[in-house]
């Protein structure tokens, strides 16, 4: 399908429709991502030239009636009618299909997916996304460098980055320095980048004036949660409006659990960290995947901390149980 061929009028109220629409619709992931581009673009409802020319007076006053968000269903409905139809026709060849068929599509499923909102994900680079390292003997299969560092992107992480785009508020958050990470994500996401909520550096990590139990000469920084939802927190303000987000609907993914140690429970999972040398025997952010599988059910979910409590994933959070508890807890008493 041309890119010209698809046409999307929808209003901001429900710019998540399309995608849960497409996607139910069996349109191949091509079509998806185009429509994903397209409804990330579009803002606002409009109406072409000729249509105000030909629109009678009763039926603008009809039109101004109806909600809003209603016209925007109808508007995505509609569009994504024609775009299933384009794909179903495009599949069957010359074999006479028109292309006005239209694909049905469950009602429930548009409903549900403009009733709820997105969640945030914050994302960790090394060790979720890549193994970063300086093992330049096998620097042939990086997939790129910067300064000293090689990137060695994670198996399926390209796959898996459209997942979370489609599904998830998403931000970036490393302890690196600034002109790392920026450098990191440019080899990882390339263009997709711009869709990052935000992508913060070690410059918003809390220092703890300790240092890691498992590298004597890596300092032990916090990544506290409270930064991404009060103003008064964050020291430059929050690129969204305050209370847009909250434990409830928050999850930091990090390698490791010392960094929300002063975070309300059950506001992050700790995955297990990628290593380069494991990647034939890695799926974790495949279709299908441990993770991936993971964060499908989270989407859906009421509340995070409830769901992270009931299903626990990868490393444990530090608690009074650990066997390190005497230290860790001096970042506590802070």
């Amino acid at each position: 399908m041309e890119r010209d061929d698809l046409k999307l009028e929808v209003t901001a109220a429900v710019p998540e429709a399309a995608a849960i629409v497409v996607a139910a619709s069996g349109v191949d992931e091509g079509t998806l991502e185009l429509l994903d581009e397209v409804v990330e673009k579009t803002k606002t409802m409009t109406v072409t030239d000729e249509e105000q020319a030909t629109s009678s007076a009763a039926a603008c006053q009809e039109r101004r009636r109806r909600p809003v968000a209603a016209d925007a269903a109808a508007a995505v409905n509609s569009s994504v009618d024609d775009v299933g139809a384009a794909a179903a026709a495009d599949s069957v060849g010359n074999k006479g299909e028109s292309a006005n068929s239209k694909v049905p599509v469950p009602a429930s499923l548009v409903v549900a997916q403009t009733t709820r909102k997105k969640k945030l994900l914050v994302l960790h680079l090394n060790g979720l996304l890549a193994d970063i390292n300086q093992d330049f003997h096998n620097a042939h299969l990086s997939n790129g460098r910067f300064r000293c560092k090689l990137v060695f992107k994670r198996p399926f992480c390209d796959d898996f980055l459209k997942f979370c785009f489609r599904n998830f508020d998403v931000g970036v958050w490393s302890s690196r320095l600034r002109v790392n990470v920026d450098a990191a994500v440019d080899i990882l996401m390339k263009g997709s980048k711009r869709r990052l909520l935000f992508c913060w550096d070690a410059s918003k990590c809390t220092a703890t004036g300790l240092y890691s139990l498992e590298n004597k000469n890596k300092p032990l920084v916090l990544k506290e949660l409270k930064k991404l939802w009060s103003k008064e927190e964050a020291a430059d303000g929050l690129p969204w409006q305050q209370e847009k987000f909250a434990p409830s609907n928050t999850l930091l993914l990090d390698d490791s659990p010392y960094k929300a140690l002063r975070n309300p429970p059950h506001t992050a999972i700790f995955p297990y960290p990628y290593s380069y040398k494991n990647r034939k025997d890695d799926s974790s952010l495949a279709p299908g995947g441990d993770l991936r599988l993971y964060l499908e059910s989270l989407a859906t979910a009421d509340d995070v901390p409830r769901f992270v409590r009931e299903h626990p994933f990868g490393q444990p959070p530090i608690t009074e149980t650990d066997p390190d508890w005497n230290f860790y807890k001096r970042v506590l008493l802070e």
